[in-house]
């Protein structure tokens, strides 16, 4: 899992929100889980900003379900602060990618929170393994 900024892979984006009150236990404190539910907003985020949206590569016979989750936390997020989730593709398989994640919080994206990785196999609509096609690799590329 990718813990620095000047290492991260290219192109990356940024997904930003506020924590939300049902995202936060008694404490205040965001509850673990919800950090995959960002990864995937942030993942949505990457593939809408390279110019086509998850359900189009659905659409074109591509899934990509989740085959490993990993989340490091290292600061707790909490009610009502400013996140940020950046995402990138940091590796590709043969019939697989795998997403990065770093969570930031305040002030200005200046505090890491939590970094992250998910892997994804590549299947059909019958649920056979995929090759990752050339146009989604290339929908990755700088």
């Amino acid at each position: 899992m990718n813990r620095h900024t000047d290492d991260f892979p290219a192109p990356d984006a940024w997904h930003r929100f506020h924590v939300s009150y049902g995202e936060t236990d008694c404490a205040g404190v965001v509850y673990y889980g919800e950090y995959l539910h960002w990864f995937e907003r942030a993942r949505s985020r990457l593939i809408r900003d390279r110019g086509m949206s998850y359900s189009e590569v659905e659409g074109r016979g591509v899934l990509l379900p989740v085959r490993r989750a990993e989340v490091r936390y290292i600061r707790p997020a909490r009610y009502d602060e400013e996140v940020f989730v950046r995402c990138a593709v940091s590796a590709w398989g043969r019939a697989s990618v795998t997403f990065g994640y770093q969570v930031w919080g305040p002030p200005d994206r200046s505090v890491l929170l939590a970094v992250g990785e998910t892997e994804h196999a590549a299947i059909g609509p019958d649920w056979k393994p995929l090759r990752i096609p050339d146009w989604l690799k290339a929908l990755f590329t700088v």
